[in-house]
């Protein structure tokens, strides 16, 4: 099965630019479609490292997932799937994936937790408004429900990677009790994407799942989480999937609870995110904007615990009472200066912890670089990204902040199969 016949699959499947409910949970061709692709990424962060009684403070001046290297080169994602149809009338549909790279998913923070299987669902067709059950993504951020390989951003935006993309952990400082939780969770979603008109849809989505990220059951005490969608799209010219020329509305919610051990005893927390944005596609400029808010288990980062001033052991620190907040926003622009060659540029900030004076940091973030694109979405994409963290209103934190938050180098090969 050669990449183009499977890109020229995926992006038939639904002919509207960000409408992954349907890219990513049916299809129009009977028969078995395997797929997948890969992303070769080397980093070099120019921060400067501070160790204090043997503890490293600076866990932002290293390559994600293990917080070791300043420099790296690693294979960041290696995704296997495949695809297709259970029944000669097509109402069956069925999605499968695989991860095999050592990222945030098999090891986080250096933690080795192989999930290996990050996606296995059904989608049935034979209602109105089709029904999936199983483990797949979630309906809400585009940042997170959109393909990994389409975007030439090689990193998300802190709010993204921080706010919305979960930890999973025992109590307030934990290593990590599985991977990342990949936008993905188990569960049972209804949707469907309605025409309004020949150029216009409405695409509604309900999904109630175990907020339990990776794991295949449900790990906080038979309490779930409910996810809401909500997209308005209309199609303003030529193209397909990612690059269909058109102006997307949406908004999303996701409520759940979070069970932790506090003083040997099980605690339940309230987890509460929302956002609104956009996305526009036209004559090359592709233009992407979101607002995400949310209470209850805010992540505070990578806190080493080990006092050896040779050694790290890196861990997740959690705040999750509900009083705790955190927003952010970020807007990025692509624009397509020449075929294959593509400018990108964008602006993030995330503010952590605003309810809290002396925890209360504040991300910025800005990006620029190119994507060079071979054929569909083979490419090679380098971005630089000038970063800040500030304390506000902890001085001594800032200082520390100010001396050592250091610019990202990045740079990535994609090939899809």
């Amino acid at each position: 099965m050669n990449r183009t016949f499977f890109i020229a699959i995926l992006l038939t499947c639904y002919v509207n630019a960000a409408d992954w409910l349907m890219l990513q949970g049916t299809q129009k061709r009977l028969g078995h479609t395997p797929w997948g692709f890969v992303q070769i990424r080397g980093e070099h962060n120019t921060g400067k490292e501070v160790i204090k009684n043997g503890i490293n403070k600076t866990p932002f001046s290293f390559i994600k997932p293990n917080l070791e290297q300043q420099t790296e080169v690693q294979i960041a994602r290696a995704r296997v799937g495949l695809r297709g149809s259970l029944d000669e009338e097509n109402k069956i549909n069925y999605f499968i994936l695989t991860e095999f790279a050592e990222n945030g998913v098999n090891n986080p923070l250096g933690h080795h937790r192989d999930t290996y299987l990050t996606d296995a669902s059904i989608t049935f067709k034979h209602l109105p408004i089709f029904i999936r059950v199983g483990k797949f993504k979630y309906a809400g951020s585009e940042e997170g429900f959109m393909a990994r390989f389409v975007s030439p951003f090689i990193n998300f935006t802190t709010s993204s990677d921080q706010l919305l993309l979960e930890r999973f952990v025992d109590n307030r400082l934990s290593a990590p009790t599985q991977g990342v939780g990949a936008y993905r969770d188990s569960g049972i979603q209804l949707f469907k994407t309605l025409e309004i008109t020949e150029h216009s849809t409405l695409s509604l989505s309900y999904m109630i799942g175990n907020g339990s990220g990776m794991q295949n059951y449900n790990i906080n005490a038979n309490n779930f989480t409910h996810y809401g969608y909500i997209a308005y799209e209309n199609i303003l010219g030529k193209g397909k999937a990612y690059r269909q020329e058109s102006l997307k509305f949406y908004t999303w919610l996701q409520d759940g609870k979070r069970k932790l051990n506090i003083n040997n005893k099980d605690e339940l927390y309230d987890r509460l995110r929302y956002g609104v944005g956009l996305t526009y596609f036209n004559h090359g400029l592709h233009i992407e904007s979101e607002y995400v808010a949310g209470r209850g288990m805010i992540f505070n980062g990578a806190k080493d615990i080990d006092s050896s001033a040779v050694n790290e052991f890196w861990v997740y620190a959690m705040n999750p009472e509900f009083e705790n907040r955190a927003d952010g926003y970020h807007i990025a622009s692509t624009y397509a200066i020449f075929e294959p060659f593509e400018a990108v540029a964008r602006y993030d900030v995330y503010n952590r912890m605003i309810n809290s004076d002396s925890e209360y940091r504040k991300f910025e973030s800005f990006t620029s670089g190119f994507s060079y694109r071979f054929k569909n979405y083979d490419r090679i994409d380098f971005n630089y990204a000038i970063n800040s963290i500030k304390a506000v209103d902890n001085s001594a934190a800032d200082d520390l902040l100010k001396s050592s938050v250091g610019n990202l180098f990045s740079i990535q090969l994609t090939m899809v199969f």
